[in-house]
């Protein structure tokens, strides 16, 4: 009887050590995994690995959220941050893995919620001297990346409303982002005809276009892409109609054709964003927009690798 009640107690204790090993297994397999920051050892992946960083910058940045994308056909990166909200320096910011600005269909690329820029933390960074270079203020800067609790070189904090400092892009990148920053777009509108080999909307014929064509409401406002003098203000474009075109720095000019009105002198002095015209359809041409050209020593060179 002894003997049966021991057999008895053992089976129940075995039982008991059963449930709950398997209820200590369950715990841990329903457990959330918990995202860790990359270790110091891991920041040498952290420009390459959008994976990596998604998960360093989770657990750093408390002001913005990113999401890795992942690029469709006819995506391209001005569409992506105009529907965002931002710009598009915000995603080269954020991307420093990025050698250039086009992008092809199934490349992932790491975008925040808001704009502003990734800061790759250098020797000597402070939080005061960082927020004093991106002319923020130092509360607001630590605010947005409360999960930092110290500066180590090579890890990233965000910047947030600002765009990417210029020096701490990889030189490929640096190279095209300087060329666009000595120009600006003379107005904003729909792009019509792109620079290069096309049929000519007036002959017919396939001709070489000097330039890209921009279509607006007659009378919009043309702007000087960058500063500089104007060479020529008038009527008698040839087939730019009325027209401006403006001398800059470094052998560069810049043209504006098929204008309605023109506003400035050969002669004067204008700076950047300075209004120099109105749009039109003078000329030779099918419809109103603005024909911009830029030149560089005489040559014609495609705006695009200069306008954002």
């Amino acid at each position: 009887m002894r003997m049966g009640k021991l057999i008895v107690v053992s089976v129940f204790l075995y039982v008991l050590i059963l449930c709950a090993g398997f209820a200590v297994f369950h715990a841990q397999a329903i457990q959330p995994r918990m995202i860790e920051a990359p270790q110091v050892s891991d920041v040498k992946l952290l420009t390459q690995d959008l994976g990596l960083r998604l998960r360093h910058l989770q657990s750093r940045v408390t002001g913005a959220g990113f999401f890795i994308a992942t690029i469709k056909k006819r995506d391209n990166l001005w569409k992506m941050a105009r529907k965002r909200g931002y710009t598009v320096h915000s995603i080269l910011g954020c991307n420093p893995q990025m050698e250039t600005y086009n992008v092809h269909v199934g490349q992932h690329i790491l975008l925040p919620s808001k704009g502003g820029s990734l800061r790759q933390i250098q020797k000597g960074d402070t939080w005061e001297s960082v927020a004093k270079k991106y002319q923020l203020e130092t509360d607001e800067l630590e605010r947005c990346n409360g999960g930092v609790k110290s500066l180590k070189p090579g890890e990233f904090i965000f910047v947030p409303g600002r765009m990417p400092d210029i020096d701490l892009m990889n030189e490929k990148l640096r190279e095209r982002y300087e060329l666009r920053a000595l120009f600006v777009s003379p107005l904003g509108g729909r792009l019509s005809s792109t620079f290069g080999k096309r049929r000519h909307p007036v002959t017919g014929k396939p001709s070489f276009h000097g330039g890209i064509d921009i279509a607006v409401r007659e009378g919009t406002w043309v702007c000087a892409a960058a500063d500089g003098i104007v060479t020529f203000a008038g009527d008698s474009g040839g087939h730019y109609g009325k027209a401006v075109f403006i001398s800059h720095q470094n052998g560069y000019e810049t043209e504006y054709g098929h204008l309605s009105r023109v506003s400035v002198r050969p002669g004067q002095r204008v700076k950047a964003r300075k209004l120099i015209a109105k749009s039109g359809s003078t000329g030779r041409s099918t419809g109103p927009h603005l024909h911009f050209t830029i030149k560089k020593n005489g040559k014609s060179i495609d705006p695009l690798k200069f306008l954002w």
